[in-house]
């Protein structure tokens, strides 16, 4: 009988991952004993988390002391003509050709009981193509790159499961700064209509922008639901410029696949307003895009992942006017897709 119960205990521990000298132990009798010592170096029992999704923002506060930091790079190429959802093939004059890329880096650090404050800095890449002429033909090539506005928000936890509460519940509100450069200007013969580039151009606006916020998040096992929503009122800014007012808004669901990868799917919309040039609304910029956003995250350590994200455009209507002749239309410059990339830390 005894040789029966010491195979079964061999065979239950080989299949279940332990060892021989585990099984036998038996209750530990004192503080100190190798018994224990194997017991209390089993493999960490934490529940398996997804980390934030990496398109959006989500309704997390951090808590007092506790710090976070990211470098976000975002890659953008519009390279489509559109009246609504129209896509145009013909040969306009303007734009026809834009790509922007963008290094975001953000710090976080929970400041008080249910309250954090958080900084962002942009350094961005800026290069625009234009036509010009009968028939329209390349002209220039336009290239910005360097800091952009800072944005500084603070957030309020209103509702946070660490304390008890069925979800994570927050409102925030802070201000875009004008710390990147507005005044590049037009080359012949674009500075005949406007003498400076407009607001998307710039590596900043010059205004000062009020943003104003709220987020939930709720985790069930391995998976997390957000909701975001972010809305910008930009303010005047230089040479007769203004940005229009946008917002963003957002839903996403993420699954922790394991300890190392998570997925993630979102959808995130952005309805943005017409800017102005020279104190007049422009009328082949703004309008309604919404993507989908697959995602992937590798947890490379406990404090530290890198997140990568395609923002597919699933629905667009940009701004833009007909005219005549044809290659006097105006028209919006949209993208088939974005490639986010993000790397995480915590402290």
């Amino acid at each position: 009988m005894k040789r029966m119960l010491a195979i079964a205990l061999f065979m239950a521990t080989f299949m279940f991952g332990g060892d021989w000298q585990t099984a036998w132990a038996g209750p530990v009798m004192g503080k100190g004993t190798e018994s224990e010592k194997t017991l209390t170096d089993l493999p960490d029992k934490k529940p398996v988390k997804c980390v934030g999704l990496v398109n959006m923002s989500n309704g997390m506060v951090l808590p007092k002391g506790k710090v976070t930091a990211c470098i976000k790079h975002f890659y953008v190429h519009k390279d489509g003509l559109y009246n609504g959802g129209d896509k145009k093939t013909g040969n306009y004059n303007g734009k026809f050709d834009r790509v922007n890329q963008a290094v975001n880096l953000t710090a976080k650090v929970g400041l008080f009981d249910r309250f954090e404050a958080r900084v962002m800095v942009p350094f961005w890449d800026k290069k625009v193509k234009r036509k010009t002429g009968n028939p329209p033909s390349h002209t220039n090539t336009e290239n910005v790159s360097g800091l952009g506005d800072v944005v500084i928000m603070g957030r309020y936890a209103v509702m946070t499961e660490r304390q008890g509460d069925w979800m994570n519940l927050a409102v925030g509100a802070g201000l875009k700064m004008p710390t990147g450069d507005s005044d590049k200007k037009n080359p012949p013969p674009f500075s005949t209509l406007h003498e400076y580039m407009g607001p998307g151009a710039q590596l900043g606006t010059g205004s000062w922008d009020p943003k104003f916020e709220i987020g939930a998040t709720k985790f069930a096992g391995r998976s997390r639901f957000d909701t975001h929503f972010m809305y910008t009122l930009p303010g005047d800014g230089a040479h007769g410029s203004r940005k229009g007012n946008q917002f963003k808004y957002n839903f996403g669901y993420g699954y922790a696949l394991n300890r190392l990868f998570d997925l993630e799917i979102e959808l995130n919309g952005v309805d943005q307003a017409s800017h102005w040039y020279d104190h007049s609304s422009t009328i082949n910029t703004g309008g309604h895009t919404i993507f989908v956003t697959p995602g992937v995250h590798w947890k490379i350590a406990e404090k530290c992942h890198l997140s990568l994200g395609v923002p597919i455009v699933v629905y667009r209507r940009l701004n833009g006017e007909s005219a005549t002749p044809d290659i006097s239309s105006k028209y919006g410059l949209g993208e088939d897709f974005q490639v986010v990339t993000r790397l995480g830390f915590s402290f």
